[in-house]
């Protein structure tokens, strides 16, 4: 096949997800933004998690955007999604300028056994390419997090990103 051929293949099909992405959010700015919190974040299928399903993070990241300005939504997982999904689409800077209204700010003092601010600390540095800040957070959740499940599920995330430190947030969460 030559590569004139080629490259208009993968031309019309980069068009049709970018249309595709396009429509799923057009649908969710008009029918999602009156669910519930539970609906519109923790549903599987359901809200933003139908786009970040078909791989449309920034549309993702869009509709999350409009939802928590629509609802005066204040959740802080709403946010962390945000979060996640602009560093999904490769928008690291935008997924940064959120990052202080995800952490929680009496963690310490409730001496609560999930180290949630650790685990976004560790996530900027990877976003903000900050080895020594990713693996000093990473370390404190492997050191203080042990025998408390969500943090063991966080410290093996913490690791990909340093295994794949070089690659998009996206790949390094997954694991290259």
């Amino acid at each position: 096949m030559s590569r004139p051929i080629i490259f208009t293949i993968l031309f019309a099909f980069a068009f049709a997800v970018r249309a595709d992405c396009d429509s799923l959010l057009m649908n969710g700015l008009s029918n999602n933004l009156k669910l519930t919190y539970e609906e519109f974040d923790q549903t599987p299928g359901n809200g933003w998690r139908a786009l970040e399903a078909r791989k449309c993070y920034r549309e993702a990241a869009l509709l999350i955007d409009k939802y928590i300005l629509s609802n005066n939504a204040n959740q802080t997982s709403l946010k962390w999604h945000l979060l996640q999904m602009y560093a999904f689409s490769g928008e690291s800077n935008k997924a940064l300028e959120i990052v202080s209204a995800v952490l929680l700010p009496d963690e310490q003092q409730s001496n609560s056994p999930f180290l949630w601010n650790d685990y976004v600390l560790a996530t900027a540095g990877f976003l903000a390419k900050d080895l020594a800040k990713l693996k000093l957070h990473r370390d404190n959740v492997a050191k203080y997090g042990k025998g408390f499940k969500p943090n063991e599920m966080n410290l093996a995330t913490l690791d990909r990103l340093i295994e794949n430190f070089d690659q998009t947030y996206q790949i390094a969460y997954i694991g290259g």
